[in-house]
C-alpha cells in the first residue's frame, strides 16, 4: 500500500507554535508517539479557546473526544519546535472533525498528520446536543 503525500502548511487555516521538551524525547531521540498526541490535543485546545470563543470551564456544550487517529511521515526531536496546523475537515449538528498536520522546524511538509474527532454534549446530562453558534461559526471559517 502506498503511503500519501504529507500535506503542506498552505492545507491549513490555523497555527499553534509548540515548543518541544526534552522529556519528550524516547530512547532513540525522537518524539515519544504519545506526545503526538498531547501536541494534537494543544492545538484543539488552543483553537477552541481562541477563534471559537469557547469557555471550556463553564459552557453548557463541551466537546468531548470520539476519535483520533495518527499518520507518521518522519520523526520530529527535541529540541526542534512544532508547528501543529488544524482545518476543519467534516462539521455536523453535533460533531466536528479537525484535520491537524504537525510541522518540524522550517518544514513545509507535515512530519505528522491526524485527526480529531469531537462530539458536543451538554455539561449537566453529558448527551449530545448542537454545537454552540461562536464555535460553529469558527468551525465553518476553517473549513478545509
Amino acid at each position: 500500500m502506498t503511503k500519501p503525500a504529507p500535506l503542506t502548511k498552505a492545507d491549513f487555516r490555523y497555527f499553534v507554535d509548540i515548543q518541544t521538551r526534552w522529556a519528550d524525547n524516547d530512547m532513540f531521540g525522537h518524539v515519544n508517539n504519545v506526545e503526538y498526541y498531547r501536541f494534537f490535543e494543544i492545538a484543539v485546545v488552543d483553537f477552541l479557546m481562541g477563534p471559537c470563543q469557547l469557555d471550556l470551564f463553564n459552557a453548557p456544550a463541551v466537546p468531548f473526544a470520539a476519535e483520533s487517529k495518527c499518520r507518521f511521515f518522519r520523526p520530529l526531536s527535541w529540541p526542534e519546535k512544532v508547528v501543529a496546523g488544524i482545518r476543519i475537515e467534516k462539521l455536523g449538528r453535533t460533531s466536528v472533525t479537525y484535520g491537524i498536520g504537525l510541522f518540524g522546524e522550517g518544514s513545509d511538509q507535515a512530519a505528522a498528520e491526524g485527526h480529531w474527532v469531537h462530539v458536543f454534549v451538554g455539561r449537566e446530562d453529558q448527551r449530545p446536543t448542537d454545537i454552540p453558534p461562536a464555535p460553529r461559526a469558527a468551525f465553518e471559517a476553517h473549513l478545509a
